[in-house]
């Protein structure tokens, strides 16, 4: 069973930035600074590839949590052992601040996401490991 869970977004979070971004994008263009615009389209796509590349998909046994072009890593589902609902706003690979859950696997690791359709994405789970314990 392989199924892909996007992550929520909080719109209210990245709009402005992508905005602002781009409205400082229009003033270097009209100044020609092309080497600061050159940053800005980088910058901008740097945060585009969160908002349009965070999920989380099940393959297998194997949770795979993708956010942007810099952060993937693969659980073993076997080794979760709790799911919680978390309010906790440390950096994640989860763009909601509001909706988030946090994976506690293995002895001490965890990781907190926030998947669109939660319900589901944690029964999915708990198919795969009926001993995950959820306190949602």
């Amino acid at each position: 069973m392989d199924t892909k869970f996007n992550s929520k977004i909080s719109s209210w979070l990245f709009l402005p930035l992508i905005f602002f971004l781009g409205i400082l994008l229009v003033i270097t263009i009209i100044d020609k600074s092309w080497g600061g615009a050159i940053i800005l389209v980088g910058v901008t796509i740097f945060i585009l590839s969160f908002l349009f590349r965070t999920y989380y998909e099940v393959e297998g046994k194997v949770l795979k949590i993708v956010s942007g072009f810099i952060f993937k890593k693969e659980i073993d589902i076997m080794s979760i052992r709790k799911i919680e609902k978390t309010n906790n706003p440390l950096s994640s690979p989860a763009l909601s601040l509001k909706d988030r859950i946090e994976i506690y696997y293995s002895k001490f690791d965890s990781v907190i996401i926030s998947p669109e359709r939660q319900s589901e994405f944690i029964a999915t789970l708990k198919l795969i490991n009926k001993n995950i314990s959820t306190n949602l």
